[in-house]
């Protein structure tokens, strides 16, 4: 009988190593009995449980959570699962990203006449893909600290030039998509007191993030929603992502990280009530000058728009708002140039935007731009310590950001 039964441990245990087995042992998820001469053996009741942990480890469960729910020892296993069941959405939503991301990539190379051929081919490939990886991971994988902290500062400082005219009347409901870290959220609730915010984004870990920095803030959380939405989803059939169930849109600095921005603006129109309105603010790089001038500070900056172009995105976006707005069908576009000028005058722009905010972002690409193989280090160095330069008294820097306004 004992034989039997270890044949059939056998077959269940299909492709499972004998170093696997004595690794559930050690954890406890699995026991045998011992013959005399030290080979393990196992009963029906090892055998059995054997096949549930091999059924629940199929669905994706770690083997510290199997054991505890064959023992009887979680005390909400229907919140495990729950848990459970989250993660694999996220983790489906993440590479639906990525597979849209690489099949962007491989569409932009059949599009492309490559006259290369061989190794030089291939390294033109490799280099695509790599720079597509790095800024999924920097910008789908939620953001790192520095990300954060340089977020929350550009949002600081700008906050008069990008929302001095922006606030929505008491019981107005708004919703702001991608709302990452709540950078921008909590500058809208301050300025809009009474309205109701529901504020979305695609990470998990941001939002958990935004929500701790709002009830930092001292802001009323029963008029600021958050809720996890990938804006390519929207609107929901139902529910309180559904169509036509907003007086506002508020879109900042989000369209330039979106492969279909166009898309994504169709469907946020959806969400609009007759008559609604879109807020949408974005940068464009290619606005960018300076005293000093530099070679080098302008081959850096190219890297971040290179790297974001390969990624799906376009860091040049804020000189596109009306065109995508009205190819979106939206009415009544109107578009303001919004310039951020700095000199020595202004010291708190020096510190605030130009060593913390627009310097800050340019060097979080150097190793994926020095490893695309767009700059060699020298050089990518060279041109941070020339847009350091432009904070001395002498130095002059200038950017535009594009803030539009429409109605359905």
């Amino acid at each position: 009988m004992l034989a039997i039964f270890y044949i059939v441990i056998t077959f269940l245990s299909g492709h499972t190593s004998a170093r696997v087995l004595r690794h559930w042992e050690d954890l406890g998820l699995l026991t045998a009995d011992r013959s005399p001469h030290g080979h393990r053996r196992y009963g029906p009741g090892q055998v059995t449980r054997l096949y549930r942990a091999l059924a629940l480890r199929r669905t994706g469960l770690g083997l510290s959570q199997i054991a505890a729910l064959l023992d009887e020892q979680d005390p909400d296993p229907v919140t495990t699962l729950r848990a459970h069941v989250a993660e694999l959405q996220e983790d489906l939503r993440r590479r639906g990203e990525l597979y849209d991301r690489l099949a962007g990539v491989l569409a932009s190379l059949e599009d492309t006449c490559l006259t290369d051929s061989g190794e030089d081919q291939q390294a033109q490939v490799l280099m695509k893909v790599i720079e597509t990886m790095t800024m999924f991971e920097q910008y789908v994988h939620g953001y790192q600290t520095e990300e954060n902290r340089r977020l929350h500062d550009q949002a600081g400082t700008l906050v008069e030039l990008l929302h001095g005219d922006t606030g929505y009347p008491p019981g107005t409901t708004v919703l702001e998509v991608g709302c990452g870290v709540g950078a921008q959220t909590i500058t809208l609730a301050q300025r809009s007191p009474g309205a109701v915010l529901t504020c979305v984004d695609v990470s998990a870990d941001s939002l958990t993030e935004a929500r701790r920095r709002v009830t930092a803030a001292g802001l009323d959380t029963g008029t600021v929603a958050f809720m996890q939405a990938d804006v390519f989803d929207l609107p929901h059939d139902e529910g309180p992502l559904s169509a036509g169930r907003f007086d506002h849109v508020f879109v900042c600095f989000l369209l330039e990280h979106l492969p279909r921005p166009g898309e994504a603006l169709t469907r946020l129109r959806a969400m609009l009530k007759p008559g609604g309105m879109i807020t949408v603010i974005e940068g464009d790089h290619g606005s960018t000058y300076f005293h000093p001038d530099s070679e080098p500070a302008r081959d850096a900056i190219a890297c971040q728009v290179t790297l974001q172009h390969h990624a799906g995105g376009d860091a040049l976006i804020g000189r596109r708002l009306y065109p995508l707005l009205t190819g979106a069908g939206y009415g009544e576009v109107s578009v303001s140039p919004r310039q951020v000028y700095v000199d020595a005058t202004r010291p708190d722009l020096v510190d605030g935007f130009i060593r913390k905010t627009f310097t800050a972002m340019i060097e979080g690409v150097r190793q994926p731009a020095i490893a695309a193989g767009l700059i060699d280090a020298e050089r990518f160095d060279h041109g941070i310590r020339d847009l350091h330069r432009t904070t001395e008294p002498d130095g002059v820097f200038c950017y535009t950001f594009f803030k539009a306004t429409a109605t359905t």
